[in-house]
């Protein structure tokens, strides 16, 4: 069974976003490209939400990347794999491989994790991200904690209800001082 993996990245209180939606404060070094070089090389989909899909949009398919010091392999995956984005508003979607979807985003993950193909990765979408967890569908966590503290922000995870024990798999501290972690959710019996 293909796995459902999230690539995500958040503040030390864990926020993903700053209050006005702003991720200035990323600051990527060569080891966390080689995190989601790592990512990619195992998955053959790629799931954004609206915003994300707009954001990487206008960024990566450009030569930008490599201008500010991308690894090749990391854009050439990400401009290359098959992304699905899921929005009610967008018609198309002009970053080839996309299909935009409007149906249910746990229906569509359900449906793909039991069919034949290599693992799928959600990148941000915090949206989505929210409700994979709260449906289960969520198979590794592959999530960078940044040293800054927002205060306020977009929450990753914005259920307070909601509990969800992880196993840590791994862990790498990175040189700029980022911590990743890699967890999957403790099945109970």
């Amino acid at each position: 069974m293909r796995k459902l993996i999230i690539d995500s990245i958040i503040s030390l209180d864990g926020y993903f976003t700053d209050p006005r939606n702003n991720i200035d404060w990323f600051d990527f070094d060569t080891g966390e490209q080689e995190w989601s070089i790592d990512i990619l090389r195992r998955v053959d989909t790629i799931v954004l939400g609206r915003k994300t899909y707009e954001e990487f949009s206008t960024f990566w398919p450009t030569p930008r990347p490599e201008e500010v010091g991308f690894d090749p392999n990391l854009t050439r995956q990400l401009r290359e794999t098959p992304k699905i984005v899921f929005s009610q508003t967008l018609t198309n979607a002009s970053w080839k491989p996309s299909t935009v979807m409007k149906e249910n985003p746990s229906k569509v993950i359900s449906q793909m994790k039991q069919k034949p193909g290599k693992d799928i990765v959600v990148l941000g979408s915090g949206s989505l991200v929210a409700v994979f967890a709260r449906e289960g569908l969520i198979d590794e966590y592959w999530i960078r904690i940044r040293p800054i503290i927002l205060g306020a922000g977009r929450p990753l995870f914005p259920d307070p209800n909601a509990r969800h024990p992880l196993k840590l798999l791994s862990s790498q501290a990175f040189s700029n001082g980022v911590l990743g972690v890699r967890d999957e959710p403790i099945q109970s019996s």
